[in-house]
């Protein structure tokens, strides 16, 4: 048994079709739901703030209007959140007497552990590839360092499809895979791109995704592409800083229209990770990772990374990671097991990440937690 694994041992019990409750109807929840649906019975929604009364046609619950039944009939509860909602959200259930890794887990390790563990089956919530360093936009505090590329330009198709074949030598499903940049609509080849991904490899993911900030127009051949292979699509709202709201409204409109599936994301405010403007150093480089609000992980280039940014740093900006700082997924299948290679995904993606406990680029990147509280207006442009 790996010391990685956590769960207790009746949660192997856990059959398709049989009870679980989900916590969490957020952007993650929403598109994590569906897919839990066809593989669990799930007889109702939990979310501390619900905005909707049903979602899926499902009831959604405050925890205090669910406490009884959750009390009475002992179902497994996973939360769909990101991590640090995670870690409120376990500190109130464990005052309700819940337990951790017994009554209720987070749904990273539940994806992950429970597929291993059991079924043999290496399992993950969400990754990410970049696939452009095009876009429409300069923010001067993007993330993923677009504003200072000095030569924007599409990943080769040929590298993505290496890229997704040596994931998926790896990985049995994964429940979203999402495409980003840059703009992901700029890409040339993303028609090509989408229908590699998803007639190669779609019966293994669970939902497809692509990031846009809504300033680029599909065409009727690109709408096609989407619906066919069941894209959604997430829409960044920028129009706090910048004024595009009748593009970003026919953008909805076109996609509605194609019967695509969208969301609308508000970015008002952004934490500004100051890196490669200013100098930072991270006191505590560990603990700095674990809790950044980012931790976002990508494959790139055949290597797995903790974070979008992490990627991002050392392809468009020069930044010398080092060689430990992501996993190479060819080398790791070849050189061990189907199930230790899956454990050192696993031992990866759960924070082990090296030797040190965190990535080269935390040390230089403020990150998006709670410990950094440097807010600026998101989608500002870079002059000149």
């Amino acid at each position: 048994m790996s010391e990685i694994f956590r769960m207790s041992d009746d949660w192997g019990k856990l059959q398709a079709q049989d009870e679980i409750v989900i916590y969490g109807v957020g952007r993650i929840g929403h598109r994590v739901i569906p897919t839990l649906a066809k593989e669990f019975h799930i007889p109702y929604l939990i979310d501390s703030r619900p905005f909707e009364t049903k979602v899926f046609d499902l009831d959604v619950l405050t925890l205090e209007e669910a406490i009884f039944r959750l009390q009475d009939r002992k179902a497994k509860i996973i939360v769909t959140t990101v991590r640090a909602a995670y870690e409120e959200i376990a500190k109130t259930l464990s005052g309700f007497g819940f337990k951790e890794y017994e009554d209720f887990v987070w749904f990273e390790r539940f994806a992950g552990e429970w597929n291993l563990r059991w079924h043999n089956r290496c399992v993950l919530s969400k990754i990410d590839t970049v696939i452009t360093s095009r876009c429409t936009l300069k923010c001067q505090n993007c993330n993923m360092f677009i504003g200072h590329v000095k030569t924007p330009q599409d990943m080769e198709f040929d590298s993505l499809r290496r890229n997704f074949d040596t994931f998926f030598a790896s990985v049995d499903f994964v429940y979203e895979y999402t495409l980003l940049g840059g703009e992901p609509f700029l890409h040339k080849n993303l028609m090509e791109i989408i229908a590699y991904l998803g007639e190669r490899y779609g019966d293994r993911i669970g939902r497809i995704n692509l990031i846009s900030n809504g300033t680029v127009l599909p065409n009727d051949k690109m709408l096609q592409m989407l619906k066919q292979y069941q894209v959604t699509v997430h829409i960044s709202d920028y129009t706090c800083s910048l004024h595009y709201d009748d593009k970003l409204k026919k953008a909805a409109e076109t996609l509605e229209k194609a019967g695509i599936e969208y969301y609308i994301i508000p970015n008002n405010n952004w934490k500004d990770v100051v890196y490669p403007k200013l100098t930072y150093t991270a006191d505590n480089p560990r603990e700095h990772m674990l809790i950044c609000g980012h931790s976002t992980h990508s494959v790139d280039n055949g290597r797995l990374y903790w974070c979008d940014p992490a990627f991002a740093a050392e392809c468009f900006t020069g930044f010398q990671s080092k060689a430990d700082d992501s996993l190479d997924l060819e080398a790791n299948r070849k050189n061990n097991s189907k199930f230790d290679a899956s454990i050192n995904i696993l031992k990866y993606l759960w924070g082990d990440v090296n030797e040190r406990g965190y990535m080269s680029i935390c040390v230089k990147c403020a990150g998006t937690g709670k410990d950094n509280n440097n807010v600026v207006i998101a989608g500002i442009q870079k002059k000149g």
